[in-house]
């Protein structure tokens, strides 16, 4: 019986089913080379095939699922549950191959890390440098924007008459191709030729289809159908377009290098204006560490490195500003900077052309601990974790930066005993004897350093008026190393301070000696090892222009070939030198190491004195709560939430917000004692003392009187002491100054009764507001975005200071031009007055 005579409407045919298939094979076949042009996009992006095999399988099951959505006339709850199914039984297979068993078979990281990746995958795609491998989630942004795209273009297709919707979905791929690529394009004449051909013949003939379809003409025998290629019309304007098309492309494939635009220029690249997470300003500079590693470190394995030769460098942090207190590792949020950018790195590929004069190193870490990962030769091509277990890769792949300019490689949550990874590098090349004669300096802008007049004066005599370049910056290095001695300051070397700061570099310009009478006496003379004469050298040549950096790391111990074992005891440091077509050239900037005082011997020390001036440590951030802690709590509240009867649950349901309230503000007074026990144990003497003083800044900050940046200890202090005479905040500040200023001569006790007298200091300053601000203060997050505040506050002050000068410069340069016209008199005529 049929519907009709059992009374039941009939179901109105569908569009799907009243389209030919010869028409809609055409349609996906289109649609589809039109997405795998956009697809195309993302080759300088990725820089392997992998993404090609992502890209085109979730094309074929986006089209696949639209497919059967349009067959079987399903909505789109039915369409979201079968892309969802869709997405996670093939997603660990095409978008998190490094998750997946065996790269094929789902596992929980892989669905978890699939889970993810609608939130995530687009900041790590932008934050990886190119190319961006496979690892971290990065194939999300061609999974998920071809599956979902292609399912909607598919769809609109076979189910409606708006073909022209359809064919915008393939320029939205394009569009995410721009905004997640480089500022390079692959073959964009022929892929954008191919692009306007298939588009425009595509929409032509459905646009003809379409109008000739739905008209009458008498011209068209009544067998011929409007849209077949027997129909006239059609087959003239068909022909007619293609070839119109045909002579449009051969004029822009012959014109393309015309209308190629210059390099870097092709396209905005949003992935250049993002602010990098890795900001090595929040570390302290690794050349502060530099004699701790040959005092705590010299006998013990630090890292072993394979392929390596007596005498070979290796390099492991690069630092190019110096603020009268260290040498800074600087970095810019403009990857074609001097100082260059940390990006996230991927590993496994290849980050820079080959050359044909690749090597390879593996590097085991053994004693070394910190973020600054040791690297070999002047370019690092490669970065390879294979020889890591899963899960140590899987974090070292998603916490790996790499500042091309400085070759320094950074693993931000800190390498590990064990740890090992494969380099492959291009070798530093010395420059030959004919090319130092014509060598001259690159004119590239490095960050400013603080100025030291009483160096300027002397570099300018030492360096001289040679015409080489070189010549002048090796004049600087040998009149530097006369009448130098080289010491370290331990056991049974000549005394010797640490560090290099300002104080410490002046030192070294006087003659060699001793003043016992004084109290803050230090040795002075040229004495130090390559932390002092490397700073002094960078610094020195930094004042007569020459672009000088400083490099510290480890030098290859003689009679090492092929495997070398690194100690603390190889740690060195060097100064490079920018020079036009060539590059960094390295410097030795250390005396002979068997040069000793000739004169009277300081008298020696057990230990290296503290490092002068030293930065505070950043403020720790504010970790979660203890898991522990969470779960007891909850549970508790879960038992406790067991409901008997219905007003319980509505009660239990109007306590949460309450409850996660206090939770928030418990997991900030956690972290706050966390921060301050971390302070308290953690680091040298003073650091431990200098973070005391930062508690009292901290409280200050949470009560709302957050103090000037610019301000002082004793600034500070007298101000504090204005306000709450109880709190001793005078002696606190001369006491912190003491131990991070002064000499090493403090006993371990002292950090301990500092503590003290900063907890009883706390409690008279929040004794004296009332309880409501004590109970703010306890729950507030400023301090923990201080530092930040400080570091934006001096950004501004800089920028106000420099417009200031230049708005002075152009007042100046505006008067002098005024009075110089004023000057100016006019000449007198030829002619007198009253001649005929």
């Amino acid at each position: 019986m049929s519907a009709a005579s059992r009374g039941t409407p009939a179901r109105r045919p569908s569009y799907f089913s009243g389209v030919r298939t010869s028409r809609r094979i055409v349609d996906i076949a289109v649609l589809g080379a039109l997405f795998l042009l956009a697809l195309l996009g993302f080759q300088h992006v990725y820089g392997t095939p992998q993404y090609l095999l992502t890209g085109v399988m979730a094309l074929v099951l986006g089209t696949l699922t639209a497919l059967v959505g349009a067959r079987f006339r399903w909505g789109p709850l039915r369409l979201t549950a079968l892309l969802l199914g869709v997405y996670f039984l093939f997603g660990p297979m095409f978008a998190a191959p490094t998750r997946a068993l065996f790269g094929i078979i789902p596992t929980p990281g892989s669905l978890l890390e699939l889970l993810r990746a609608p939130v995530t995958t687009w900041k790590s795609v932008l934050t990886v440098a190119p190319p961006v491998g496979v690892a971290q989630g990065v194939l999300g942004v061609v999974w998920i924007s071809m599956l979902l795209l292609s399912l909607l273009a598919m769809s609109v297709v076979l189910r409606s008459r708006f073909y022209v919707l359809a064919w915008l979905f393939p320029l939205v791929l394009v569009a995410v191709s721009v905004v997640f690529g480089t500022d390079q394009a692959f073959w964009p004449v022929v892929r954008g030729v191919l692009y306007a051909v298939l588009s425009v013949g595509w929409l032509t003939w459905r646009f003809e289809s379409d109008r000739l379809a739905g008209a009458e003409s008498t011209i068209i025998s009544d067998t011929v159908r409007p849209g077949s290629w027997q129909n006239p019309v059609l087959r003239r304007r068909v022909i007619g377009g293609a070839v119109i098309m045909a002579i449009a492309a051969g004029g822009a494939f012959a014109a393309s290098p015309l209308l190629d635009p210059p390099e870097g220029t092709i396209r905005y690249a949003a992935r250049d204006n993002i602010v990098p997470p890795f900001d090595p300003r929040e570390y302290v500079s690794p050349l502060t560490e530099f004699r701790g590693y040959l005092k705590n470190q010299r006998k013990e394995e630090l890292f072993s490195v394979t392929g390596v030769r007596a005498g070979e460098y290796i390099r492991l942090a690069t630092m190019d500003q110096y603020d009268l207190q260290v040498y800074n590792v600087a970095s810019s949020r403009q990857k074609d900077s001097p100082s260059g950018m940390f990006l996230r790195t991927a590993p496994g590929v290849d980050l820079v052309p080959d050359t044909g004069r690749e090597q390879t190193s593996t590097v085991t870490i053994g004693g070394y601990s910190g973020v600054w990962m040791p690297t070999v030769g002047a370019h690092t091509q490669r970065i390879d974790l294979d020889d890591m277990d899963d899960q140590r890769s899987g974090v070292t792949a998603e916490n790996l930066y790499l500042n091309q300019a400085s070759q320094t490689a950074v693993n931000s949550r800190g390498v590990r005993p064990g740890d090992t990874y494969e380099l492959t590098y291009e070798p530093y090349t010395a420059p030959t004897a004919e090319e130092q004669s014509s060598m001259r300096f690159a004119d590239i802008p490095l960050p400013e350093n603080a100025p030291i007049d009483q160096l300027a004066v002397v570099a300018e005599e030492w360096a001289g008026e040679s015409e080489s370049d070189f010549d002048r910056f090796q004049n600087l290095s040998r009149a530097m190393k006369e009448d130098a001695y080289y010491t370290h300051g331990l056991e049974g070397d000549s005394a010797s301070l640490s560090g290099h700061g300002v104080s410490r570099l002046l030192a070294m310009m006087e003659k060699v000696g001793l003043d016992r009478n004084a109290p803050d006496a230090q040795p002075t003379g040229k004495l130090g090892d390559e932390e002092q004469f490397a700073v002094l050298l960078a610094v020195m040549a930094r004042t007569q222009g020459m672009p000088a950096r400083v490099v510290m790391g480890f030098k290859v111990p003689d009679g090492t070939e092929g495997t070398a074992s690194i100690t603390g005891e190889d740690v060195t440091a060097w100064v490079e030198v920018a020079f036009e077509d060539v590059g960094w050239v390295r410097f030795d900037p250390s005396p002979d190491t068997e040069d000793t005082p000739t004169q009277s011997t300081p008298t020696t020390v057990d230990e290296p004195l503290p490092q002068v001036a030293q930065p505070p440590p950043p403020p720790a951030e504010p970790p979660n709560p203890p898991p522990g802690a969470m779960s007891e709590e909850t549970d508790d509240e879960e038992d406790e939430s067991e409901p008997t009867s219905s007003w319980l649950v509505y009660l239990g349901l109007g306590l949460l917000p309450v409850a996660l309230v206090l939770l928030a503000a418990l997991a900030v007074v956690i972290a706050k004692t966390v921060r301050r026990r971390r302070r308290r144990s953690r680091g040298t003497l003073p650091d431990r003392v200098d973070g005391g003083w930062q508690e009292i800044l901290d409280l200050l900050t949470d009560l709302g009187r957050a103090p000037n940046s610019v301000m002082t200890r004793a600034e500070i202090a007298a101000q504090l002491d204005g306000d709450v005479p109880a709190a001793g905040a005078a002696v606190l500040a001369a006491r912190a100054d003491r131990a991070v200023f002064g000499p090493d001569d403090l006993p371990e006790e002292a950090a301990g009764e500092y503590w003290d007298q900063v907890t009883e200091a706390r409690r008279s300053m929040t004794a004296a507001v009332p309880w409501h601000r004590r109970l703010r203060a306890a729950v507030s997050l400023r301090s923990f975005r201080r530092r930040r505040a400080e570091r934006r506050a001096e950004n501004r002050r800089t920028r106000r200071n420099a417009r200031a000068r230049a708005k002075a410069l152009r007042r100046s340069e505006a008067m002098r031009r005024r009075r110089s016209s004023l000057r100016v008199t006019p000449k007198k005529s030829m002619w007198r007055k009253g001649r005929p």
